[in-house]
């Protein structure tokens, strides 16, 4: 949902591969100073990285940050798309500290595949203009993963880790409820609010406005799902304290309103339900 900080982030395509992997490949992949993106076209792998394992299937992007690996033993000979990237990693919108995590994107619609495919045309034919094309059609592919998931982007190169934005999240996460304003978290942290709002996005990817929103409307969707509690009474008990206000920010970020959302998750726990 908050794309602005794509068009200035300094997004720079090091390599773009189609690749096949066969079965008896197993092999572990080290993403040293580049983002990597692994979109898998063909067949199916395990995974383990930093404690955790699971499955990657079809249709699944892998997003692995600089200073990553990632263990993988193909299930099924494989074909994928290997993306590798620098001036850019991903973060969770809602979790501190996420720059280590393993980011699965499902690729349901195949939107990203058809924009990958035509990055790979322009990288192989190297068409007048290639080029230009090539850094529009990644920034489509980081427009499309961040409005359809709770990610963020933030520029790689910034190191410098801001105790004071930490704490100002978990205050955030803490209070989401309360009305919070600029100047009640430069005080908390004794910094001038502009220069607050540079340091948050810095780390974060987000402002701290835009990170508050996205904390509310995490509860709204739990409270949405596993109680009965009206939706004017949820607006009130995550922040927005305006029932419109609400709705309109909902339906902004999940392409639907609050009480149909409680409608298909409803449906979807009784379609999953056995008789």
């Amino acid at each position: 949902m908050y794309i602005s900080n794509v068009n200035s982030a300094s997004i720079k395509l090091k390599s773009i591969e189609s690749e096949r992997v066969a079965v008896e490949e197993a092999q572990t992949i080290h993403s040293e100073d580049n983002l990597i993106l692994l979109y898998i076209h063909k067949g199916a792998l395990n995974y383990k990285h930093d404690g955790h394992q699971g499955e990657i299937k079809k249709r699944d992007l892998v997003i692995l940050n600089p200073r990553q690996s990632i263990e993988i033993e193909p299930i099924r000979k494989i074909e994928w798309i290997q993306i590798k990237l620098t001036g850019i990693l991903f973060t969770s919108s809602l979790e501190i500290n996420s720059e280590n995590q393993l980011f699965i994107i499902s690729d349901t619609s195949q939107t990203l595949k058809q924009y990958l495919d035509l990055a790979l045309i322009e990288k192989e034919q190297r068409f007048r203009g290639s080029e230009i094309i090539l850094k529009k059609l990644l920034e489509c592919v980081m427009v499309h993963i961040l409005r359809n998931n709770e990610l963020s982007i933030k520029d790689s190169s910034i190191q410098v880790k801001h105790n004071e934005i930490e704490i100002i999240q978990q205050y955030i996460r803490d209070n989401f409820s309360k009305k919070l304003t600029l100047d009640d978290l430069s005080e908390l942290v004794n910094i001038n609010k502009y220069y607050l709002i540079r340091l948050f996005k810095q780390q974060t990817g987000l402002s701290p406005i835009d990170y508050l929103i996205h904390v509310r409307l995490a509860e709204a969707e739990k409270l949405l799902a596993h109680s009965n509690v009206t939706v004017s009474k949820i607006s009130d008990m995550v922040g927005f304290h305006s029932p419109s206000h609400f709705s309109k920010t909902f339906k902004e970020s999940n392409h639907c309103t609050p009480s149909t959302y409680r409608k298909r998750y409803a449906s979807k726990n009784e379609s999953t339900e056995i008789v």
